[in-house]
C-alpha cells in the first residue's frame, strides 16, 4: 500500500539530487530492487542459521535476530527524515536477513521444547502467525490508518514493535533443552528448561531419550549441503524436497504478497478499493491456515516436515 508513496519519496529525492525526474523504468527497477532485496537477505539469513544456532543456541540466535529489525526500523523510519532511498533499501535488507534467520530457527526452537503430542500443531504456528502479520500489516496500511503518505516511514517501520516484544519475552524462556544436552553437554541446563517447559518435576525419561540421541549423532557424519546434494541414496528424498518448496515459491503466492496493489489494478479495480481488496486477500489467507491447523489436528498426522 505504501508503493506510490516510496516511488515519489525516491522521485523527489532523486530530482533533489540531479536536479532530474526518474524516468518511470528506472523507477520500477529501483523499487523493484527494494521489494526484492528482502528476498536476498532472507537467502543469506538462511545460509546463515546453521553457525548461528550452534554458536549462540536457539533462544539466544532469535534474541539476537530481533536486533537486527530494531535497526532496520530504524533506516526505514528515519529514510525520509534524511533524504536517502539507500536506507529504504538496507532497511528490507536488513529486514529480510531477520526473516530468513527466524524462518528456520522459529520452527526449530518450537519443534525441540514443544511435548511429543503438541509438536506437528506448534509446528504450524509460524505459518499462521505469518498470515497474520501479513494481514495486520494490510489493515494498518489502510487509508484511515497508516495508508497516507505522511505515515510511510512509520508503516515501514512499526516492525520494531513486535521485534521488542519478542525480544522482551525470548528472556522469560529458557534456551533448548535439545541444545543444552546435545551440543553443549548441560545436563544440568537441560533438566531445568524441561521442568520449566513441560511443567512436571518428572524428566528423567526426556532425559534419557536425548542422551540417547545424543550417543547416536556422535556417531553420524555432518555433511554439507553439497554433499548431500552429490548422495545419491538420498537423492529422490532431495529432490522431493526440491520440487515442493519450488512449487510453494513459484505458485505465486510472493507476487500477491508484494505486488498485490499492481496486480489488483491491472485487473480493473478501482485504486480506491484496492486496500479493501487487498485485506480481503490476506483475510482469506489466514482462514485457510487456519483450516490447514484444524485439519492436522483432526485427523492425527503431524502437519510439519
Amino acid at each position: 500500500s505504501a508503493l506510490q508513496h516510496i516511488k515519489a519519496f525516491y522521485n523527489t529525492t532523486w530530482s533533489q539530487r540531479y536536479a532530474h525526474g526518474l524516468a518511470p523504468g528506472p523507477l520500477t527497477l529501483l523499487y523493484s530492487l527494494t521489494v526484492s532485496i528482502f528476498a536476498l537477505g532472507g537467502l543469506v539469513g538462511s545460509l546463515l542459521v546453521g553457525v548461528l544456532v550452534e554458536r549462540y543456541g536457539r533462544n539466544g540466535t532469535l534474541s539476537r535476530s530481533a536486533l537486527l529489525v530494531l535497526l532496520a526500523g530504524g533506516f526505514m523510519g528515519f529514510s525520509r527524515e534524511l533524504g536517502s532511498p539507500e536506507m529504504v533499501i538496507i532497511g528490507r535488507s536488513i529486514t529480510g536477513l531477520h526473516s530468513g534467520i527466524c524462518l528456520s530457527v522459529v520452527p526449530l526452537y518450537l519443534g525441540e521444547i514443544a511435548p511429543k503430542n503438541l509438536r506437528g500443531f506448534l509446528g504450524l504456528m509460524p505459518s499462521i502467525f505469518i498470515c497474520l502479520g501479513v494481514f495486520f500489516a494490510q489493515v494498518l496500511g489502510l487509508p484511515e490508518l497508516l495508508g497516507e503518505d505522511r505515515f510511510w516511514p512509520l508503516f515501514l517501520s512499526v516492525v520494531v514493535v513486535p521485534a521488542s516484544l519478542q525480544l522482551l519475552l525470548l528472556h522469560c524462556f529458557p534456551e533448548s533443552p535439545r541444545y543444552l544436552l546435545i551440543e553443549r553437554n548441560d545436563v544440568c541446563g537441560a533438566t531445568e528448561a524441561l521442568h520449566r517447559f513441560l511443567g512436571t518435576p518428572d524428566v528423567q525419561d526426556v532425559i534419557e531419550e536425548m542422551k540417547e540421541e545424543q550417543r547416536s549423532l556422535s556417531s553420524v557424519e555432518m555433511v554439507s549441503v553439497w554433499q548431500l546434494l552429490r548422495d545419491r541414496s538420498v537423492r529422490w528424498q532431495t529432490l522431493s524436497v526440491v520440487v515442493v518448496n519450488a512449487g510453494m515459491q513459484l505458485s505465486g503466492i510472493d507476487a500477491i504478497w508484494f505486488y498485490t496493489n499492481i496486480i489488483f489494478e491491472n485487473a480493473g479495480i478501482p485504486v480506491s478499493q484496492i486496500p479493501y481488496t487487498t485485506v480481503g486477500t490476506g483475510a482469506i489467507e489466514v482462514v485457510a491456515g487456519l483450516i490447514g491447523v484444524s485439519h492436522g489436528r483432526t485427523d492425527g498426522r503431524s502437519p510439519s516436515v
